[in-house]
């Protein structure tokens, strides 16, 4: 019954992170001249804008891929979790810092004020952590289960 709980929990936190991999990454490769422009507006990014425009949304991508896979999916757990922080924290420091706030985020997000997006990347960020715990923890199990087999 625990694990099935796990599996659940587990199945239904990286199902929330893979569609939301898949609809930003598209959506920044559709909009792609909107997001490379929106990107060299930002006073963080304006000097690697080029490179972010391609890289966020190919590794938003590869992220996904890796979820999709029970082989990989702890590796697209801790590159969601990277990403997830990353972009917290470029969000805050944006809120903090910086006296113009160009959105480069792609689809819906971009409808969201930066303060209800801080929100949505704390909640992600630390369900993604949630998610990575309960993972190691499914996988110690199984390996207790099977030893006293």
């Amino acid at each position: 019954m625990k694990t099935r709980a796990l599996n659940l929990a587990i199945e239904a936190i990286t199902a929330v992170l893979l569609l939301l991999w898949i609809y930003t990454g598209l959506s920044k490769l559709i909009q792609y001249d909107k997001f490379r422009f929106e990107a060299g507006r930002s006073p963080f990014l304006q000097h690697v804008a080029p490179w972010v425009a391609v890289m966020v949304p190919a590794v938003e991508l590869i992220a996904a891929a890796l979820l999709i896979s029970r082989r990989t999916r702890v590796a697209g757990l801790y590159a969601s979790l990277f990403l997830m922080t990353l972009f917290t924290g470029y969000v805050y420091i944006m809120l903090h810092d910086a006296y113009d706030l160009p959105c480069s985020c792609g689809g819906i997000i971009e409808l969201l004020t930066w303060e209800q997006h801080l929100l949505v990347n704390c909640i992600l960020t630390l369900l993604t952590a949630i998610v990575i715990l309960l993972q190691s923890q499914l996988i110690m199990f199984n390996r207790q289960h099977i030893s006293l087999s």
